[in-house]
């Protein structure tokens, strides 16, 4: 068997591969990069799932009209400069590699201005090598065009999924930048209709109400500059749970896991993780998705503290925070089986099973055993039986779900009750 030296054609082709593999991972890089151009607002088109076109537009600093010819060369960025900026990067992109793998598996067109200049440069690409360049009228801030993504790669065009799917890859990934950076107004057109509309938002709680359509709780922890914030719906749908570490959002398996351990898989959740760059290794996969974490398990427990400690009512007491549990009220068992409970200013509907389930795993650590030996629903119990229970549940580790990940409760805010009801409490 010979060995051969490839041809660089066939070389660029498979590096393209490795970073552009859907439409998403396209808009995925345009995005970032509009982004890491401090832009308030990104517009984004697509026809055909991102099959057929993709467009990218952004009010950003633009490019500087002497580097434009240089966005599409292998190894160009204006991110990192040598070894040390990998040590602490702060940017999406770091590589310089996402226009150079757009354009050799696409025919693209960029359009932009900066922010210094009075006019703006168009520059046609296909199949990586530039065609045209010719300077234009246009706002600050730079739009690219990706037209027949996979054109002359027809391999890689057969296995792209159906219009619908790549679509909705799309859709989430628009929802998981919004999500990550609430301050910039995000909009996302798909053959020509309206799907998404976020304008700019206060701060992450009200981004995350707005994309969800319901409310959030809040937890926050810090230690040893490390701050986790963790939003969970207050009500039980679909189990989602979105991960974001310094901004970016990222795929770690053992910690997606673990949240979905202690918050249960019926609710929708989105962590932020904000550590130092050095403890953050966001260069061990093409895309940049997966991230490996330093010292992860300090994170786990940060988390699990969380879930261990609710703030009920925190105050202010000698520079310190303390915290007090208001006392239970069980107000009636319904149907011998969701014990109804107010706590301070909520309303709660536990599960008398999946509460005596959870309280004899965390005696016994064993789930078949908690299970077999817990109150059944519809067995009837007296309200002071119901309040031990409650009481039980303020002390546990886990005050979310059960061992098998069911959540314990559903609770309601009174002064929503009220609103609704428009009363003024």
């Amino acid at each position: 068997m010979f060995v051969y030296t490839l041809p660089e054609e066939v070389i660029s082709k498979i590096s393209a591969g490795e970073v552009i593999e859907s439409p998403a991972d396209c808009v995925k890089e345009l995005v970032e990069n509009a982004l890491d151009a401090s832009s308030s607002r990104i517009d984004v088109e697509m026809l055909k799932g991102g099959k057929r076109y993709i467009c990218v537009r952004d009010n950003g600093t633009g490019i500087h009209r002497e580097d434009v010819h240089k966005v599409v060369q292998r190894w160009t960025t204006s991110k990192i400069k040598d070894m040390s900026d990998l040590m602490s990067i702060s940017s999406y992109g770091f590589r310089g590699e996402a226009l150079y793998a757009i354009s050799t598996v696409s025919k693209m067109i960029i359009k932009s201005r900066f922010f210094q200049d009075e006019i703006g440069i168009k520059m046609e690409v296909e199949g990586g090598k530039v065609i045209n360049k010719q300077e234009i009228g246009m706002p600050v801030g730079t739009c690219v065009e990706v037209y027949d993504l996979f054109y002359n790669l027809p391999v890689r065009l057969k296995f792209l999924k159906k219009e619908d799917t790549e679509r909705n890859k799309i859709i989430k990934l628009i929802k998981e930048y919004a999500l990550s950076n609430w301050n910039v107004h995000f909009t996302l057109h798909s053959n020509g209709r309206k799907v998404l509309d976020l304008y700019p938002c206060e701060d992450k709680k009200e981004r995350i109400e707005a994309l969800f359509g319901c409310k959030f709780e809040e937890k926050s922890i810090e230690k040893n500059s490390i701050n986790i914030s963790l939003y969970t719906s207050l009500e039980s749908s679909r189990g989602e749970i979105y991960l974001f570490v310094n901004s970016r959002p990222v795929h770690n398996k053992n910690l997606l896991e673990y949240i979905r351990k202690v918050v249960g898989y019926k609710k929708i959740c989105v962590c932020y993780i904000d550590l130092p760059p050095y403890m953050v290794d966001v260069n061990v996969h093409p895309k940049k998705r997966e991230v490996r974490i330093y010292k992860e398990n300090i994170i786990k427990e940060m988390i699990k503290e969380l879930f261990r400690r609710q703030e009920w009512y925190p105050f202010e007491l000698a520079q310190e925070r303390a915290y007090y549990l208001p006392t239970p009220v069980v107000i009636d068992i319904i149907d011998n089986t969701l014990i109804l409970v107010r706590i301070g200013d909520y309303l709660y509907f536990f599960d008398q099973h999946l509460l005596s389930e959870r309280i004899l795993y965390e005696k016994t650590r064993e789930v078949e055993r908690s299970c077999a030996f817990a109150i059944k629903a519809g067995k009837a119990i007296s309200k002071e039986e119901a309040k031990e229970l409650v009481k039980a549940w303020m002390s546990l580790e886990n005050r979310e779900v059960c061992p098998h990940g069911r959540p314990m409760y559903y609770r309601l805010y009174l002064g929503d009750i009220y609103k609704s009801l428009d009363r003024r409490r």
